[in-house]
C-alpha cells in the first residue's frame, strides 16, 4: 500500500535530509533575517520568532521532499530553493512585531518586505555590490515595489514565485543578447 505523503512525519524529514543540512538552512535564513532587521528602521519594533522560522524551514524541506519524490529527481535548482524558501517565509511570517506603537503602516509588512529583499538578493546573485544605473533606477524600483505589492496582496504560490524568478532571469538574458547583437 502506498504511503500517504500528505501526512509527513517531521522526524522522517530530519532523517532524510540530515539535521546538519536543516540547521544550515535555518542559520542561513536567520542570518538574512537579522541583517534585514538590523538595517530596517523598525529594528527596535520587531524580532525573529525562532519557532516560526523553524516551522518555515521544516515546511520547506517537506515540500522539497514531495517535489523530489513526485518528479523522481535527486536535486532541485536554485530557483526552486529560493521560491519555496520565500513562500514558506511569507506564509509563516517569522518576523514578529514586539512594539506596535509605531505609526508607520510599513511595520505590518516586514515579512513581505523581507521576502522581497531575499528574492532580490538571489536575483542580483554575485552582483550585490553593483549600483543600479540612474537611467534604470525607476524601472528597477517599480519592479521591487510591484514585487512587494504582489507579496502583500496577491495569492502567492511557490510556483508563481518560480515564474517570477525565471522571468527576471530570462529578461536579463534577453537584455544581454540585445547588447551582444548591437556589438556585432
Amino acid at each position: 500500500m502506498a504511503m500517504n505523503k500528505s501526512n509527513y512525519d517531521y522526524e522522517e524529514i530530519i532523517e532524510h535530509f540530515g539535521k546538519e543540512k536543516i540547521m544550515s538552512r535555518f542559520h542561513s535564513l536567520e542570518e538574512y533575517l537579522n541583517i534585514f532587521i538590523e538595517r530596517s528602521e523598525f529594528k527596535n519594533h520587531v524580532m525573529i520568532s525562532y519557532n516560526l522560522l523553524n516551522q518555515a524551514v521544516i515546511d520547506y524541506f517537506a515540500d522539497i521532499d514531495r517535489l523530489k519524490n513526485f518528479h523522481h529527481i535527486e536535486r532541485i535548482n536554485f530557483i526552486k530553493v529560493h521560491a519555496y524558501s520565500a513562500y514558506w517565509l511569507l506564509r509563516r511570517k517569522p518576523i514578529q512585531i514586539v512594539d506596535d506603537n509605531h505609526e508607520d503602516a510599513e511595520l505590518a509588512f516586514m515579512n513581505e518586505n523581507f521576502v522581497a529583499s531575499y528574492l532580490m538578493q538571489f536575483l542580483r546573485g554575485e552582483n550585490r555590490g553593483v549600483v543600479i544605473k540612474k537611467a534604470d533606477r525607476l524601472e528597477y524600483d517599480e519592479f521591487v515595489e510591484n514585487l512587494k505589492y504582489v507579496l502583500r496582496y496577491r495569492m502567492v504560490t511557490p510556483q508563481m514565485l518560480e515564474t517570477v524568478l525565471e522571468s527576471y532571469i530570462a529578461g536579463r538574458i534577453f537584455e544581454r543578447s540585445i547588447g551582444i547583437g548591437e556589438e556585432v
